[in-house]
Protein backbone atom coordinates (compact mmCIF):
# COMPACT_ATOMS: atom_id res chain seq x y z
CA UNK A 1 0.00 0.00 0.00
CA UNK A 2 1.34 3.44 -0.93
CA UNK A 3 0.14 6.82 0.32
CA UNK A 4 -0.30 9.41 -2.44
CA UNK A 5 -0.92 12.98 -1.35
CA UNK A 6 -0.48 15.03 1.78
CA UNK A 7 -2.11 15.03 5.16
CA UNK A 8 -1.30 18.68 5.84
CA UNK A 9 2.31 18.27 6.88
CA UNK A 10 5.71 17.20 5.65
CA UNK A 11 6.86 13.58 5.95
CA UNK A 12 9.78 13.11 8.29
CA UNK A 13 10.72 9.60 7.12
CA UNK A 14 9.67 6.69 4.90
CA UNK A 15 9.44 3.16 6.29
CA UNK A 16 9.27 -0.07 4.29
CA UNK A 17 7.93 -3.33 5.66
CA UNK A 18 9.88 -6.59 5.43
CA UNK A 19 8.53 -7.31 1.94
CA UNK A 20 9.36 -3.79 0.66
CA UNK A 21 5.75 -3.53 -0.55
CA UNK A 22 4.20 -1.19 2.03
CA UNK A 23 5.34 2.39 2.31
CA UNK A 24 4.43 4.15 5.54
CA UNK A 25 5.20 7.83 5.89
CA UNK A 26 5.86 9.20 9.36
CA UNK A 27 3.96 12.50 9.27
CA UNK A 28 4.67 15.15 11.87
CA UNK A 29 1.54 17.25 12.35
CA UNK A 30 1.71 20.71 13.89
CA UNK A 31 -0.12 21.30 17.19
CA UNK A 32 -3.89 21.65 16.68
CA UNK A 33 -4.07 19.27 13.71
CA UNK A 34 -5.79 15.88 13.86
CA UNK A 35 -4.97 13.09 11.42
CA UNK A 36 -7.56 10.66 10.05
CA UNK A 37 -7.22 7.36 8.25
CA UNK A 38 -9.68 5.34 6.19
CA UNK A 39 -7.20 2.76 4.85
CA UNK A 40 -8.90 -0.31 3.44
CA UNK A 41 -12.34 1.29 3.26
CA UNK A 42 -12.64 1.08 -0.50
CA UNK A 43 -16.28 0.42 -1.40
CA UNK A 44 -17.40 4.05 -1.16
CA UNK A 45 -21.02 4.83 -2.00
CA UNK A 46 -21.15 8.48 -0.85
CA UNK A 47 -18.69 11.27 -0.03
CA UNK A 48 -20.11 14.13 2.07
CA UNK A 49 -18.19 17.40 1.86
CA UNK A 50 -19.02 20.43 4.06
CA UNK A 51 -17.67 23.84 3.11
CA UNK A 52 -18.03 27.55 3.75
CA UNK A 53 -16.97 30.58 1.67
CA UNK A 54 -13.29 29.96 2.40
CA UNK A 55 -12.52 26.28 3.00
CA UNK A 56 -13.60 22.66 2.93
CA UNK A 57 -14.56 22.24 6.58
CA UNK A 58 -15.17 18.48 6.83
CA UNK A 59 -15.42 15.22 4.95
CA UNK A 60 -17.29 12.00 5.70
CA UNK A 61 -17.74 8.72 3.80
CA UNK A 62 -20.43 6.07 3.45
CA UNK A 63 -19.12 2.58 2.64
CA UNK A 64 -20.50 -0.78 1.74
CA UNK A 65 -19.06 -3.28 4.24
CA UNK A 66 -20.25 -6.86 4.60
CA UNK A 67 -23.43 -6.04 2.66
CA UNK A 68 -24.39 -3.07 4.87
CA UNK A 69 -23.95 0.68 4.48
CA UNK A 70 -21.64 2.12 7.15
CA UNK A 71 -21.07 5.81 7.85
CA UNK A 72 -17.55 6.91 8.79
CA UNK A 73 -16.65 9.39 11.46
CA UNK A 74 -16.89 13.04 10.35
CA UNK A 75 -13.43 14.57 9.91
CA UNK A 76 -13.61 18.28 10.73
CA UNK A 77 -16.41 20.68 11.72
CA UNK A 78 -19.56 21.00 9.58
CA UNK A 79 -22.24 22.74 11.62
CA UNK A 80 -23.80 25.67 9.74
CA UNK A 81 -21.92 25.05 6.50
CA UNK A 82 -22.99 24.04 2.99
CA UNK A 83 -23.02 20.33 2.20
CA UNK A 84 -22.37 18.58 -1.12
CA UNK A 85 -22.84 14.85 -1.64
CA UNK A 86 -20.91 12.84 -4.22
CA UNK A 87 -22.78 9.61 -5.00
CA UNK A 88 -20.90 6.75 -6.62
CA UNK A 89 -22.64 4.02 -8.60
CA UNK A 90 -21.95 0.35 -7.83
CA UNK A 91 -19.52 0.08 -10.75
CA UNK A 92 -17.80 3.41 -9.96
CA UNK A 93 -14.59 3.85 -7.96
CA UNK A 94 -12.19 6.66 -7.06
CA UNK A 95 -9.19 7.10 -9.38
CA UNK A 96 -7.75 10.40 -8.09
CA UNK A 97 -8.54 13.89 -6.86
CA UNK A 98 -7.58 17.49 -7.43
CA UNK A 99 -8.20 20.84 -5.82
CA UNK A 100 -6.56 23.86 -4.24
CA UNK A 101 -5.00 24.63 -0.88
CA UNK A 102 -4.89 28.13 0.61
CA UNK A 103 -1.80 29.93 1.85
CA UNK A 104 -2.70 29.22 5.49
CA UNK A 105 -2.98 25.49 4.80
CA UNK A 106 -6.71 24.84 4.53
CA UNK A 107 -8.13 23.03 1.50
CA UNK A 108 -10.20 25.49 -0.56
CA UNK A 109 -11.81 23.08 -3.03
CA UNK A 110 -11.79 19.44 -4.13
CA UNK A 111 -12.71 17.55 -7.27
CA UNK A 112 -13.13 13.77 -6.99
CA UNK A 113 -12.08 11.74 -10.05
CA UNK A 114 -13.72 8.37 -10.71
CA UNK A 115 -13.57 5.84 -13.52
CA UNK A 116 -16.76 7.47 -14.90
CA UNK A 117 -16.47 11.25 -14.25
CA UNK A 118 -15.10 14.17 -12.26
CA UNK A 119 -17.29 15.69 -9.53
CA UNK A 120 -16.35 19.22 -8.50
CA UNK A 121 -14.92 21.60 -7.73
CA UNK A 122 -16.63 21.45 -4.36
CA UNK A 123 -16.05 24.49 -2.13
CA UNK A 124 -14.47 27.81 -3.08
CA UNK A 125 -14.27 27.62 -6.88
CA UNK A 126 -11.84 30.46 -7.54
CA UNK A 127 -8.18 29.88 -8.34
CA UNK A 128 -5.82 32.76 -7.60
CA UNK A 129 -2.09 33.21 -7.09
CA UNK A 130 -2.31 32.55 -3.33
CA UNK A 131 -3.60 28.99 -3.85
CA UNK A 132 -1.50 25.87 -4.28
CA UNK A 133 -2.88 23.36 -6.77
CA UNK A 134 -3.49 19.81 -5.49
CA UNK A 135 -3.28 17.01 -8.08
CA UNK A 136 -3.30 13.37 -7.00
CA UNK A 137 -3.38 11.13 -10.05
CA UNK A 138 -1.98 7.70 -9.17
CA UNK A 139 -3.30 6.27 -12.48
CA UNK A 140 -5.77 3.90 -10.79
CA UNK A 141 -7.44 1.82 -13.47
CA UNK A 142 -8.75 -1.14 -11.46
CA UNK A 143 -11.02 -1.02 -8.39
CA UNK A 144 -8.51 -3.18 -6.48
CA UNK A 145 -5.89 -0.41 -6.74
CA UNK A 146 -7.88 2.13 -4.66
CA UNK A 147 -7.01 1.60 -0.98
CA UNK A 148 -8.93 4.37 0.82
CA UNK A 149 -8.32 7.95 1.97
CA UNK A 150 -6.25 9.64 4.69
CA UNK A 151 -5.71 13.24 5.75
CA UNK A 152 -5.85 15.82 8.52
CA UNK A 153 -8.06 18.60 9.81
CA UNK A 154 -7.94 21.37 12.37
CA UNK A 155 -10.66 23.24 14.23
CA UNK A 156 -11.81 25.27 11.23
CA UNK A 157 -11.05 23.21 8.11
CA UNK A 158 -9.75 20.15 6.31
CA UNK A 159 -5.98 20.66 6.02
CA UNK A 160 -4.85 17.62 4.04
CA UNK A 161 -6.11 14.68 2.00
CA UNK A 162 -4.53 11.76 0.20
CA UNK A 163 -5.26 8.37 -1.35
CA UNK A 164 -3.93 4.91 -0.52
CA UNK A 165 -2.92 2.97 -3.63
CA UNK A 166 -2.58 -0.84 -3.87
CA UNK A 167 -0.14 -1.58 -6.68
CA UNK A 168 -1.22 -4.60 -8.71
CA UNK A 169 1.69 -6.79 -9.73
CA UNK A 170 2.05 -8.07 -13.26
CA UNK A 171 1.31 -11.64 -12.05
CA UNK A 172 -2.05 -10.39 -10.66
CA UNK A 173 -2.89 -8.94 -14.07
CA UNK A 174 -1.87 -12.11 -15.92
CA UNK A 175 -3.98 -14.22 -13.56
CA UNK A 176 -6.97 -11.91 -14.06
CA UNK A 177 -6.65 -12.14 -17.86
CA UNK A 178 -6.34 -15.94 -17.71
CA UNK A 179 -9.52 -16.17 -15.61
CA UNK A 180 -11.59 -14.15 -18.07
Amino acid sequence: MIRAGTNGSTPSCINFDNDDEYIELDWSLPRGYTSWNQEGRTMISHIYVSFNNSFITSIQFRYLENGALVLSEKFGPSEGHSLRTVRLNEDEFVTGLSGAQGRCGGIRNLTFHTNRRKDGPIGHDGMDASLTKIEIDPAISDRREFGGFFGSYRTECLSGIGIYVNPITSSDRVEKRENM
